[in-house]
């Protein structure tokens, strides 16, 4: 049985160095399937982006929709063999294609699932790194991660708002414990009051009140200012690479 399924993917082979691309196209796709009822996915991947590349190369055709189908079906056979790097990389050659084909959100969904498929590849792969490719990929892991949980990568900026709400409540809870001056007056504020002040801090937006944070409230208002001034921008600009594209 093995030997049927290695002679069609060599037949294929065959046929795409002849220029026969349709051909070879459904015999690694016929591969693929075979290598899938073995569990053999890491083979079935190959297939497949063998076949996407196959179709990808006909001359004329007017749409990239199998060939993303195919690049998709091939990155999913990848993460079950846990080769997340190959993955990533047919993910991302999905979303290509269906960009090319104006399909918008399968684009976003592939895009996001090749930059997680390699934050994950990452991960998979500090444990047998030497100290400096370790460090290297700390570093890159460090920054993926953050990527995605505060905008999964510029594909779900609706994340920026959540994590803006909950700063601006944890900081109104910070702000509670210490003091403020009014005038000339000191006072100790309500949660109400210290969320108003925590919102208008975040986001640099509402009338100006004459607040002036006192003792550790100071350290409190500056950090969660520095942070507004650079989400919020990664919030807009994820809304329109996202949203402009229709």
């Amino acid at each position: 049985m093995s030997e049927v399924k290695k002679s069609t993917e060599q037949q294929a082979h065959d046929l795409l160095e002849q220029g026969n691309y349709l051909e070879a196209a459904e015999l690694y796709s016929q591969a693929a399937k075979t290598f899938q009822r073995q569990d053999k996915h890491d083979r079935a991947a190959i297939c497949l982006a063998a076949s996407a590349s196959s179709r990808a190369l006909i001359l004329g055709e007017k749409t990239f929709h199998r060939v993303a189908l195919l690049y998709e079906e091939g990155a999913q056979e990848a993460e079950i063999s846990k080769d997340l790097e190959y993955a990533s990389m047919l993910y991302k050659y999905a979303a290509i294609a269906y960009e090319r084909d104006n399909d918008n959100n399968a684009f976003s969904e592939c895009f996001f699932k090749s930059k997680e498929s390699y934050r994950k590849f990452l991960i998979q792969s500090l444990s047998h790194s030497n100290f400096k490719q370790w460090i290297e990929r700390m570093g890159s892991l460090f920054t993926a991660t953050i990527a995605y949980l505060l905008w999964g990568y510029g594909e779900r900026p609706h994340r920026i708002i959540l994590f803006g709400l909950v700063l601006i409540l944890v900081f109104a809870l910070f702000y509670t414990q210490g003091s403020f001056l009014s005038g000339k007056v000191p006072f100790k504020p309500n949660f109400s009051q210290a969320a108003y002040f925590s919102f208008t801090t975040y986001t640099k937006v509402g009338p100006e009140e004459v607040l002036y944070p006192l003792g550790f409230n100071k350290f409190f208002a500056v950090i969660e200012g520095f942070i507004g001034i650079f989400t919020i921008p990664l919030y807009l600009t994820g809304l329109c690479r996202k949203y402009l594209r229709y």
